[in-house]
């Protein structure tokens, strides 16, 4: 992957919290794969993970565990302390 879009990345973390808010649950990256034409809403989410901006489950496919999804998806504190900056 290239180097992070840090718009695409403020904008992925505005949408969780718009999503969350309207109360939909649970929130996944089907949801936010508008915010990306290239796809690359999952790639991101996998590393808002292990950089710990977001928590939620990986789902993966396959003998080789390719990730398919993320599902239940929500703001970590440190996540929502960079939403709000």
């Amino acid at each position: 992957m290239k180097a992070l879009d840090h718009n695409l990345l403020q904008a992925i973390l505005q949408e969780i919290d718009a999503n969350l808010n309207q109360g939909i649950l649970p929130v996944h990256n089907g949801h936010l794969q508008k915010l990306s034409q290239e796809g690359e809403v999952l790639e991101y989410l996998i590393v808002m993970k292990k950089e710990g901006l977001i928590s939620g489950d990986l789902v993966t496919k396959g003998h080789d565990s390719i990730p398919y999804r993320i599902t239940n998806i929500r703001l970590t504190y440190l996540g929502i302390k960079m939403l709000r900056s």
